[in-house]
């Protein structure tokens, strides 16, 4: 007991040291603000997909990234030979991930349920039990995922299809699309139920028993899956593959650039490496494919869920399209290229090809400008695509939705740069891609919903630019033109600050 509380303690400061303590404040704050912006009626209904999809959720990708940065740091080679066993690392791991998430949820649950100051203490009992339970699931399926990978690329691969219908699921379900017996057999769905049986309880179908059974089997696949992620960290990750190079798979890989062959070819050998692989999960080329699935699922999605919305609660989503565009296409897809062009550039710096290229022929400047002009012309594509695709452009291509492209483009590189210039491992990029994720999603919320001229008051932002110059979105005097320029100015003024600082902090300033 004294082993696990040390490494509990020990969990925490060494959470609070990469940002994700501060980052789970922030956030609770952000969300419990948005909540209480909604109308009180509506705000229970609102909460448990809020908690469910980001507080319940909200360590499981931490997890795997400071298991992933334990293994490089040597931390689990030290475990190995200390008192304290694999069981004990882990349950301080989820011990402090998950109190993270209640904490984060107490704030959101007693906005939801402010109409009814008399229920606050029994919205929270349940409530709190489900997203305890969601990211008990969440968090020990992705430390088993992660103690298996090699790097946070692979994890990234492996993990989506794993988690999905752990998370699709209990949505269908509790949106009220298809309430059956039979999506309990996901363990998170009874997770989900709890949270809607706190915050809004009329909604909630399934009597106690059913809900008392659905928990005793969602405790079952807990404890399954620590003894499985404890099992995979005793394992250790999956051997790498042998290096391999165009010349025959002998040889030095062809990741670090080789010294007197001119800027330009190591910057040509280190797009094959990005786009074809040297043995790394080839993370990057499966992206370009993310654009047109995330289009066709809205592009599938968006009608049944409008009529949905329309006939169960009341609320047109249809006017809104704009906003559900520029905040699920027009600023996802940059926000995708970005975070994994960011994470494989930590992951270059983690791997020293960083250090290689002090005595190459390609500065570092020059390998980051590669770096934000790959996931930059990537974004452009992607979102030439994937808008049309979506059916969301009512107005078909237009003078404000070609600025709108451009712009949106231009917020990956942003986004890689912020994560170079902030994170100085995988663990703070997780950190980073938290905090600028949730901006680039309320942004466009936040400027279609404030009026105009007060939804200029966002323009400091650079996303804000590429959101208004959406014809539909209201942007007061400015023209198409004036919010190209602005939009430029603004992001190339952000983007030059988080250069020289990732110039300055990895020593080429």
């Amino acid at each position: 007991m004294n082993r696990l509380l040390a490494a509990t303690l020990l969990e925490a400061r060494v959470e609070l040291r990469y940002g994700i303590v501060p980052v789970a404040a922030a956030l609770g704050a952000v969300w419990t603000v948005v909540l209480f912006l909604v109308p009180a009626g509506a705000a229970g209904a609102v909460a448990p997909y809020l908690l469910f999809l980001d507080t319940a959720a909200f360590g499981a990708l931490f997890a795997a990234a400071l298991m992933l940065f334990e293994r490089i740091e040597g931390t689990r080679q030290a475990l190995a030979v200390s008192p304290l066993r694999s069981a004990e690392a882990i349950t301080a791991k989820l011990t402090v991930l998950t109190a993270l998430s209640l904490l984060m949820a107490v704030p959101l649950i007693v906005v939801s349920v402010r109409d009814r100051p008399a229920d606050v203490l029994g919205a929270l009992a349940p409530a709190l039990a489900g997203v305890a339970l969601t990211a008990l699931l969440l968090l020990t399926l992705c430390l088993a995922i992660g103690a298996r990978t090699r790097d946070l690329s692979g994890f990234l691969l492996v993990v989506p299809l794993a988690v999905a219908p752990l998370v699709l699921v209990p949505l269908v379900h509790i949106s009220g699309i298809v309430e059956h017996p039979l999506t309990y057999v996901v363990p998170t769905t009874v997770g989900a139920d709890l949270i809607r049986l706190g915050t809004d309880p009329a909604s909630v179908g399934s009597g106690p028993a059913t809900l008392g059974a659905g928990t005793a089997y969602a405790l079952l696949w807990v404890v399954s899956g620590m003894v499985a992620a404890r099992r995979a960290v005793d394992r250790g990750a999956d051997p790498a593959p042998p290096p391999r190079t165009g010349t025959g798979g002998r040889g030095p890989s062809v990741h670090a650039p080789a010294v007197g062959r001119g800027a330009l070819p190591a910057v040509v050998r280190f797009a094959r490496v990005d786009l074809f692989g040297t043995g790394r999960d080839p993370l990057l080329l499966l992206m370009f494919c993310a654009p047109v699935l995330l289009a066709l699922v809205i592009r599938l999605v968006f009608p049944p869920a409008a009529g949905f919305l329309r006939d169960s609660h009341g609320f047109d989503l249809v006017p809104h399209a704009p906003a559900v565009l520029a905040a699920l296409v027009l600023l996802h897809v940059p926000m995708m290229f970005g975070v994994v062009g960011g994470l494989r550039a930590i992951e270059d710096a983690d791997e020293n090809v960083l250090l290689v290229l002090r005595v190459s022929p390609l500065p570092l400047s020059a390998y980051l400008a590669y770096r934000a002009a790959l996931v930059a012309v990537l974004s452009l594509g992607g979102l030439a695509v994937a808008l049309p695709v979506s059916g969301l452009m009512a107005g078909g291509w237009s003078a404000g939705m070609v600025v709108a492209l451009v712009l949106a483009g231009l917020q990956a590189p942003l986004l890689l740069v912020g994560m170079t210039a902030l994170a100085a491992n995988k663990v703070e990029a997780m950190v980073v891609v938290k905090g600028i994720g949730a901006v680039m999603v309320l942004v466009p919320v936040a400027a279609w919903v404030l009026p105009g001229p007060w939804n200029l008051l966002l323009l400091p932002l650079p996303p804000s630019w590429s959101a208004l110059a959406i014809p539909e979105y209201a942007s007061g005097p400015l023209g198409t033109w004036a919010l190209l320029a602005g939009g430029l100015l603004v992001t190339a003024v952000a983007s030059a600050g988080l250069v020289r600082r990732t110039l300055n902090r990895i020593g080429d300033g």
